[in-house]
This record gives C-alpha cells, structure tokens and sequence, in this order.
C-alpha cells in the first residue's frame, strides 16, 4: 500500500508537469526567436554605414568607385568562401556558441573602423568582419529551424526574414543621421556597442532546442558510409537534387539586392540629384519594402501558391523584374514614383531570401532525411554570396565606362536569369511539396 501512493502520486502530478514543461518550452522557443532576430538584425545593420558613406569616404581618403568596389569585396569574399568552405561546421558546434563568435568578432572589428586613413587597414578589418559573419545565417537558421519544424516554419521564418529589413532600414537611419551630425567615422560605432552586448546576452540567455523536438536530430546521413552529419561536405551538399541550380539562382538574386543595398544611396546622389541625406533616407525604401514583402511570404507561400516554395520563388522574382523596370522607365518622374518602383522591387527580391536560404534547406533535409539544415543553408546563401563579391567591383567598373543606366539594364538582366534558374529547380521537385 505504502509503495502504492507514491505512484498514485506521480500519476497525479505528471500532467502539471507536462503543462509546466510545455509552457516552459513554448517561452523558450519565443525567446530563442526573437534573440536570434535581434541578432541578425544587428548583423544587418553593421553592414549598412559602408553602402551609405561611400561617398564622404571616397572624399576623404580620395578613392575611386572602382577602390570603393574593392571594398565591398573585402567583405564580401571571405562572406562567401567561409559560407561555402567550411560553413557546414556550423552543424558540429553549439549555434548559440557559433552566432556568439559571429557577434562578438565582427562588432570588435568595426570598433575602430572610422579611426583609420588608409585603405589597406579598412580591408583587413571588413575581411575580419566578412569572415566571421559567413556563420552568422546558418548559425540563426539552426536555431530557429530547432524550434519550428518545417511543416509550421514558413510564416515564423517569414516573420524571422524581417529582421534583414529592419536592421538595414535602422542601421541606414542611423547612419545617415551620424554622417550629417558628425562623419562617416563614427558611423559605425553605435551598431559595433550593440552588437558586442547583444553577443553576451546570446552566450549566456539564448536557449537551444532539446533534441527530442527536431525530428531530423538521429536521422540517418546522405549516404550509408557516413555514420553521422559531420561527414557531409560542400560536394555531397551540391550533388542533391535542385541545390546547384538554387546557388546559381541565389548567385544573380544577391548580386542584385546587394547592388541596391550598396549603390543606390550613391546613384540617387550623382543621377537623380537628390542631396546626400535624402539619397540616404530614400534608398531605405527598397528595405522597407523588403520588410513588407519578408513578413508576408509565409502567407503568400500557404495562401496563394498552396506551400510550394519554389513556385512562390517565380513570381515573386516575376514581380522583381517589372518593377526594376519600371524604376528605370520612370526615374525622372519624381520622389513619389521612384519610392513606390524601388519598394515594389524590394519586397520582391527581398522577400526571396528567407525562402531560398531558410525554408528551402529544410525542406530540402526532411526530403533527404539528414540533420544537414545549416550546411544546406550556408552553401545556398553562400554560394549566393559569391555572386556579391563580384557586386561591388562590376557595378563600380560598368558605372564608370557606360553610366548608370547599363548598371540598371544589367540588373534587370540578372533577375530574368534567376528567375528561370528556379523554374529548372522547380522542375525537378515537380509533384513534391518543395515546387
């Protein structure tokens, strides 16, 4: 008898346990959420200061467009090779540990960035930066993803794929705000303090998935030699299905966004002849329609395409290309009219990056069976990375031979090619979810 009600007991208590576990995990999942969002959005905003003060830069340290490119590419090359290389790590270690060493690294690189006269030290700190920052992405999306299997992950990582507009509308803000109060070399203070106290926050609160909730954890791996995750590697990544079409897609749509993000505060300047504050200011509408296009793609994919991501892919580029179009076709009829072309083109190309690099992945490794979600998400958006070292050199180099007006030709161009790069990948997922 006396053995008996403890176990009575027991029976009793489990399910105010369950309750209480559950609420206790449905908290951490939010925070887990919204610290990751705080992150990348932190991330976001770190790199904005440099597309906005390209020229007060340019005319301190007397550099070219061509020298500016260059700069850009200093970032972004080893974003890129990192990502692609080695940027599977990302599965072996802690994510919070991971997207930590992203935070702090980068943001004590950009502390001293405005203290510096000289390209070459500028180079080496945006290298750094660019480096550490390739983890940053799959390092968020493993987190996530942790909490939010796919079947319900399409409108969380739409509201997550905010946080790139936020953090690049807020971080072009404040660095306009900084550059006609002060100069380009504070500019990049503020975000730098932020981002290393949000990297303690991160370590010490950012709670991880318990492993019972992702059901690819114990999965098996992409081939029957491989004993666990650890042995997949870029090649084996790129050989499954779709995926080297979807890098080559990412490729054209980054290499495009970035060419907005980093050039249209200068080409608003010098061709539309708007003042250095208002070129500032009104080139974050291209975020803000991001922003609006992120939120609502999760919506769009479930609502109107029936959950077939890459079919959403399609005409969300579709959209991309007319309205850059139009952007050209009407950029001498006014603020008005050049806000409303560049918010439509950003909701558009925006509004693709959490799908392709994000939601994509994990489609793609519940399909395959294999915890492989960051690896998957760090080639794509790597691989699309690759494309945005050649962003700031090629604009630079087209502005200055033909003018601004082939640069906008040329991007229309690119669009159209990713555009059909993702039909060829969604004709091979044809009759799956994914399509």
């Amino acid at each position: 008898m006396a053995s008996a009600n403890p176990s009575e007991t027991n029976l009793h208590a489990s399910p105010s346990h369950a309750g209480s576990a559950n609420a206790d995990q449905s908290r951490s999942k939010w925070v887990c959420l919204a610290l990751a969002w705080l992150s990348y959005a932190g991330i976001t905003a770190l790199r904005k200061p440099l597309g906005v003060g390209k020229k007060p830069l340019s005319k301190d340290l007397h550099l070219g467009r061509t020298e500016l490119g260059f700069l850009d590419m200093a970032f972004l090359m080893p974003y890129a090779i990192v990502q692609v290389t080695v940027g599977s790590q990302a599965d072996k270690v802690a994510a919070h540990v991971v997207l930590f060493f992203v935070l702090f690294t980068s943001s004590t690189s950009m502390l001293s960035f405005g203290m510096w006269n000289s390209l070459l030290p500028l180079v080496v700190l945006l290298f750094i930066a660019g480096s550490a920052q390739a983890f940053g992405w799959p390092a968020c999306v493993k987190l996530v993803s942790g909490w939010f299997p796919s079947r319900s992950s399409s409108n969380v990582f739409g509201v997550f794929g905010t946080c790139m507009s936020v953090g690049g509308i807020g971080g072009t803000m404040l660095a306009v705000w900084l550059l006609a109060h002060w100069s380009w070399r504070y500019s990049f203070l503020p975000q730098s303090i932020f981002v290393l106290v949000l990297s303690f926050v991160v370590l010490l609160f950012l709670p991880v998935a318990p492993s019972n909730l992702d059901p690819l954890s114990q999965s098996a791996p992409l081939s029957p030699s491989a004993s666990t995750p650890k042995s997949v590697n870029t090649l084996q990544l790129l050989s499954i299905e779709c995926v080297k079409e979807l890098c080559l897609a990412n490729f054209l749509i980054k290499l495009v966004r970035y060419a907005f993000f980093m050039w249209l505060p200068l080409y608003l300047s010098e061709q539309l002849h708007f003042t250095d504050s208002h070129a500032g200011l009104m080139s974050t509408t291209f975020e803000i329609g991001g922003f609006i296009g992120t939120l609502f793609s999760g919506t769009i994919i479930e609502k109107l395409y029936g959950g077939r991501q890459l079919s959403t892919m399609t005409g969300l580029l579709l959209v991309g290309c007319v309205s850059i179009g139009a952007f050209i076709a009407t950029a001498k009829q006014g603020m008005v009219m050049n806000c409303a072309m560049l918010s439509l083109a950003g909701a558009a190309n925006v509004a693709t990056d959490p799908i392709i690099s994000a939601m994509v992945p994990m489609s793609i490794a519940e399909l395959e069976g294999t915890n492989i979600k960051a690896g998957l998400a760090s080639v794509i958006n790597g691989m699309g990375s690759v494309g945005v070292i050649l962003e700031g050199p090629l604009i630079g180099k087209i502005a200055d031979l033909y003018g601004w007006s082939v640069c906008l030709y040329v991007l229309v161009s690119l669009q159209i090619l990713s555009l059909v790069l993702v039909r060829l990948a969604a004709s091979h997922q044809r009759n799956k979810p994914l399509s």
